[in-house]
């Protein structure tokens, strides 16, 4: 009897070993893959903005933004456009960088994101909740997204997904909307 007790017992864990979970499965499946990337390339970035921004004594000594842009996949292959960017607060703080491509960065390709740090003199900026695209160039350039982090807010993200025109900025200003 112990021995048949033992053999059913057995049986019983080997089937339960095998079995897989089928509610867990199924909403496996359902996941989007795209959106599982996207999650995981925004906590890469918010951890990257984290380790890189300055800190003493409870309180931050630089103040870090790191700037994703995403070119469309209907932009030309490359673009040696001069790209420049303004993001700001709703208070009127705003950061100018003139141009974020360079030797370092190389031209914006279709289908492809970049990284941009931006640091900025104190006092740190509000939540940003607006930002403007500046291209100067003839190649022409389609931005799909840029997305602005800081380490106080949530990110925001600005899509675009149309070709920028030269000269003055292109952008939304999305500062008192709620």
């Amino acid at each position: 009897m112990k021995v048949f007790t033992l053999i059913l017992t057995f049986s019983i864990i080997i089937a339960f070993s095998h079995a897989t979970p089928t509610l867990v499965t199924q909403l496996q499946l359902q996941l989007n893959q795209s959106s599982k990337l996207n999650h995981t390339e925004q906590q890469i970035n918010e951890v990257r903005l984290m380790n890189g921004r300055g800190r003493g004594r409870g309180r931050y000594v630089d103040c870090s933004y790191l700037i994703t842009i995403k070119t469309s996949c209907d932009s030309p292959r490359n673009s040696k456009d001069h790209i420049g960017l303004l993001f700001g607060d709703s208070i009127d703080s705003e950061i100018y960088v003139p141009r974020l491509d360079g030797p370092d960065s190389g031209p914006f390709r279709r289908c492809r994101t970049m990284s941009f740090d931006v640091k900025a003199p104190e006092p740190c900026m509000g939540e940003i909740c607006k930002l403007y695209l500046f291209r100067n160039g003839t190649d022409g350039w389609m931005p799909e997204t840029v997305t602005a982090y800081d380490y106080h807010y949530p990110p925001v993200i600005f899509n675009y997904n149309f070709f920028l025109s030269e000269g003055p900025g292109v952008g939304h200003n999305y500062c008192g909307k709620s």
